[in-house]
């Protein structure tokens, strides 16, 4: 038996998610340091007071980092400058650099994670990632994707009330020729207050 339904028109095919933004060889540090949009000031500070410059121009460990535009240092009530450092107005050259470094630290997990489905295959559930932090409380997070791919930072019910979260706000910025990917990040997550 035939069917009587018109040939539909061709179209081009949008899977929803975002384009990937690649950029090579170059390394987060150095395109950090680029500033895009003037909203890296903050990161680019706290990567030096803490000397972690080598750390974010890794080429050879896979990496994921969360990068913290200044909105996440200074703007927010929930920002890490107020939550960690008692004020939005603290400067960063006034930070404790071995804190400072923890915190950064926490915003690199040693693996390579995109929005999915590698590591984040099943909607809306936590997955525990350990981080390079050595902070006794702080050294892992939980990340979680919606139906959009979105990642979210330590949205388990089960963290403790001390712990904040955060959602990534651009996905899969990659570097070093694929061997780190980026998330950009608007606001602060943790499980609890650095030490």
């Amino acid at each position: 038996m035939g069917c009587d339904l018109k040939v539909q028109e061709s179209f081009v095919f949008d899977p929803g998610t975002s384009e990937l933004f690649t950029f090579g060889a170059k390394t987060p540090w150095e395109w950090i340091q680029t500033n895009p949009g003037n909203e890296y000031n903050y990161l680019i500070e706290a990567i030096k007071h803490a000397g972690l410059e080598e750390e974010f121009s890794n080429t050879t460990s896979k990496r994921t980092y969360f990068l913290v535009k200044d909105d996440g240092w200074n703007v927010i009530s929930n920002s890490i400058l107020n939550k960690e450092f008692g004020s939005n107005s603290t400067l960063i050259a006034d930070t404790d650099p071995v804190k400072l470094r923890n915190i950064l630290l926490y915003y690199i997990v040693p693996q390579y994670i995109d929005q999915g489905p590698g590591l984040l295959q099943t909607l809306d559930v936590n997955y525990e990632v350990k981080t390079l932090s050595k902070d006794p409380i702080n050294n892992f997070m939980t990340l979680r994707r919606d139906w959009n791919y979105a990642i979210g930072l330590n949205y388990s019910e089960d963290l403790p009330s001390t712990s904040m979260a955060t959602p990534c706000r651009l996905h899969n910025y990659i570097f070093s020729n694929g061997n780190s990917v980026a998330h950009i990040l608007t606001g602060h997550a943790r499980i609890a207050p650095f030490e």
